[in-house]
């Protein structure tokens, strides 16, 4: 609506001042026609009159002119008619004649005409020669309301004209708000709604000009678009239940690995309980007696459901939620998880760093992370070694932003003095079902679900690896 305003608006103004113009030279060019007109008028008066002047003033000298002029005078009413002597400037009759001008009218030419401009009167003045001498002009003044007459009607005519078109022009405004401005305010709101996201509501606008055309274009490009959205999320979701089931396959693989390890670790808590009930049953033992064989029995019982329900916490789906983590508590409760593991490859892991480390993450899917990395530095390791899980602040670069600007990160690394990586390896490492590892110890998914949860989480995993020298994944997570 504001563009068809003012484009109405310059228009109607450039219209205008053209009009304007067109009339003032108009006025300009009669005004000069008809002070042509007026002075061929008095050309052919004086023309008329000369030869009966000249005998005038042969015979009675300048009172026969005066004469003359007086009796021609008299014969017409819109021109005045008057002598004005040259050669009797004491005596003569000047009227409407500045003495300045005088000099001039003996000087001009015979049969010319000459012109002065009064306020409301043009005089013509044509001269009259006797005897080789000029004896006076002939002064016809005639009223120049005519001229005014038809300028003041022009400018009536022209000013009518531009009202005229300004109302024109505002009645145009009306219907181009109506018909223009109002369906290009529905489109820019649909355009809107259409980059929020919103392809509902179709747009419906009256007519058949291409205004209407564009809101079919619209309708249709919503519906297309919508059909897309809607492939999109279902294919995201479908992606998403994919990747969620991948993750909850490792964490059961991992579950499997550590399987051995609990069913040792569980073994010794169940002798124990399995002797102490065989003593209570056997009644050789007195009351108090048994009651420390029954705090034993509890004890373990604790002990083996404590290792269970940390698998069980492990192996279970759970809705991803974002919250402040403590990252030091996660590692342990990873490093505790494994114990038996390492137990069993005799493997010493230690946690060390920074107890108060904190980030804004989902804690099972980073527990599901450290543990994938530390099972694997256990499994790297041939005989007999050791695991270290740090954690520290570090500022770094991301190395998949074009930004160049640093940026702290919570950093957990976990680092083995196994047998490391080869460097060929490394390019592949976190592709899925890559894996160094022997038939039946792993998927080869563990290292690109991390991958992918640490990515989730907008950071990334870091290698360092040498044959021999053993290897560093260290995880870099955003502090907030």
């Amino acid at each position: 609506m504001k563009l068809t305003g003012k484009i109405i608006l310059v228009y109607m103004v450039a219209i205008a001042l053209l009009t304007i113009l067109f009339g003032y030279n108009i006025v300009s060019r009669e005004d000069q026609r008809l002070q042509r007109e007026l002075a061929r008028t008095a050309h052919h008066i004086g023309i008329a009159m000369e030869h009966e002047l000249v005998l005038a003033w042969n015979s009675n000298g300048h009172d026969g002119v005066t004469g003359v002029i007086d009796r021609v005078d008299k014969l017409h009413r819109e021109i005045r008619i008057a002598w004005v002597a040259l050669n009797v400037r004491s005596s003569a009759v000047r009227p409407d004649t500045p003495v300045a001008q005088l000099a001039q009218l003996e000087g001009a030419d015979h049969g010319s005409v000459a012109t002065v401009m009064s306020h409301d009167n043009q005089h013509n003045y044509y001269p009259i020669d006797v005897a080789e001498e000029r004896a006076g002009c002939v002064q016809i003044s005639q009223p120049l309301e005519a001229i005014d007459r038809y300028t003041w009607g022009t400018v009536l005519q022209t000013s009518t004209l531009v009202l005229g078109m300004l109302a024109c022009g505002g009645v145009v405004t009306l219907l181009g708000i109506r018909f223009v401005g109002r369906p290009l305010q529905q489109l820019i709101a649909k355009t809107k709604r259409i980059g929020e996201g919103d392809f509902t509501e179709p747009l419906e606008l009256r007519g058949h000009d291409e205004l209407n055309e564009l809101a079919s274009a619209l309708n249709l490009m919503c519906e297309k678009l919508a059909d897309q959205q809607q492939k999109l999320q279902t294919e995201s979701s479908a992606r998403i239940a994919a990747v969620e089931q991948l993750r909850h396959v490792d964490r059961l693989n991992t579950v499997g690995r550590l399987a051995s390890g609990v069913a040792h670790e569980l073994g010794t808590p169940l002798n124990v309980v399995s002797g102490r009930a065989e003593l209570i049953a056997s009644g050789q033992l007195d009351l108090e007696q048994c009651q420390t064989s029954a705090q034993a029995i509890k004890s373990e019982a604790d002990r083996m459901a404590h290792i269970i329900r940390q698998l069980l916490d492990f192996a279970r789906r759970r809705t991803p939620q974002r919250t402040s983590v403590n990252l030091r508590d996660v590692a342990d409760q990873s490093v505790e998880l494994l114990h038996s593991l390492a137990k069993k490859h005799q493997v010493e892991v230690s946690v060390r760093g920074d107890a108060t480390l904190s980030a804004h993450v989902d804690a099972g899917p980073i527990q599901q992370v450290l543990t994938n990395l530390i099972v694997n530095a256990i499994q790297a390791i041939a005989d007999r070694g050791h695991v270290t899980v740090s954690l520290e602040q570090r500022t770094a670069q991301h190395p998949n932003t074009a930004s160049e600007n640093a940026e702290t990160y919570c950093c957990i690394s976990v680092a083995d003095d196994g047998t490391g990586i080869s460097e060929a390896d490394r390019e592949h490492l976190f592709e899925p079902f890559f894996t160094t590892k022997d038939v039946g110890e792993g998927t080869g998914l563990g290292l690109s679900v991390s991958y992918g949860i640490v990515q989730d989480h907008g950071g990334w995993i870091d290698v360092d690896s040498d044959v021999g020298q053993g290897s560093c994944f260290t995880v870099y997570l955003p502090s907030r």
